[in-house]
């Protein structure tokens, strides 16, 4: 008789302390699971992103990995894959590298344990820069002022897996004054590709961002985007808005009392941006069984 419970492990990523950060519940094993019932346990855990874990099909992978927000699948999210990775890693302490399959690709995870805690990294794909938004237009639907965009470089969709479009801001006081309106928004980002979430940054020695997706998410605020960063830092060093090679600490999620800090960097070679990593601690939180059958 098939088990009636699924086995996951729910982990606070981009934190060294439970209960801040990102949460992710990790499903052990996927085996068997229809779409469907992976994008209801997703609704059912009602958290930005829940994974189930696979067997691999690539030969360099360790696991396959399914991404799942409340109402879509993902082909790569950055919080998902080092909270994967993390969970994989506890069950095999001596390794220091995780290699997880996705439909974006096989990612690897770097593992370093210390008595801080563990931090990992993850190295995505290398970026991929898309079409621009006029910065007037732009303001207007976020109800800023133009003077609040920095001039520097027009926002910019930058995918590594998943698109966002980048929105560099002159100040902290832009980003947490900023007043979306989806009306003069929506369109502004489905011409600029399809209902992209969007990455607004700011800051000099550490960054401090935001992220809201509003089609696939209801408008949310995700308290801490590794997929984002990934997107930021390759944005950032190709416009010469911070030097590359070097890392980036970007603050996000304090304002929504789930504080994040993600590290992010991209190295610049012959004029094109690669090697873009992004990493964080991640913690345990809680291990539990849902149940599907009665």
């Amino acid at each position: 008789m098939r088990e009636p419970y699924r086995h996951f492990t729910q982990v606070d990523v981009f934190t060294t302390r439970p209960l801040e950060g990102n949460a992710l519940a990790v499903f052990h094993d996927g085996r068997n699971l229809t779409t469907p019932q992976m994008q209801a346990i997703a609704r059912e855990m009602n958290l930005a992103e829940t994974t189930f874990l696979l067997p691999a099909t690539a030969q360099d992978a360790d696991a396959r990995v399914r991404i799942f927000t409340v109402e879509t699948e993902l082909p790569f999210a950055g919080h998902p894959t080092l909270g994967t990775a993390f969970v994989l890693a506890q069950r095999r302490p001596r390794r220091s590298e995780i290699r997880l399959q996705m439909k974006a690709g096989v990612i690897p995870v770097r593992v370093e344990r210390s008595a801080q805690g563990v931090y990992l990294e993850m190295r995505p794909k290398d970026p991929v820069f898309g079409s621009t938004v006029d910065r007037a237009r732009l303001a207007s639907a976020l109800n800023l002022r133009l003077a609040d965009l920095d001039r520097r470089a027009n926002p910019q969709t930058v995918s590594t897996g998943v698109p966002f479009l980048i929105v560099p801001l002159r100040t902290r006081g832009a980003l947490y004054r900023l007043a979306p309106d989806y009306r003069i928004l929506m369109p502004l980002l489905r011409a600029a590709g399809a209902d992209l979430p969007y990455y607004l940054v700011t800051g000099d020695e550490q960054l401090e961002a935001r992220m809201f997706g509003p089609a696939f998410s209801g408008g949310f605020e995700d308290p801490g985007t590794g997929g984002a960063a990934s997107c930021a830092a390759a944005f950032l060093v190709r416009y010469g808005l911070r030097p590359p090679g070097r890392a980036l600490v970007i603050r996000q999620g304090d304002h929504i009392h789930r504080p994040c800090r993600i590290t992010a960097q991209a190295s610049l070679e012959s004029g094109r941006v690669r090697d873009v990593r992004v990493g964080g601690f991640v913690v345990e939180v809680l291990e539990g069984k849902l149940r599907l059958s009665n």
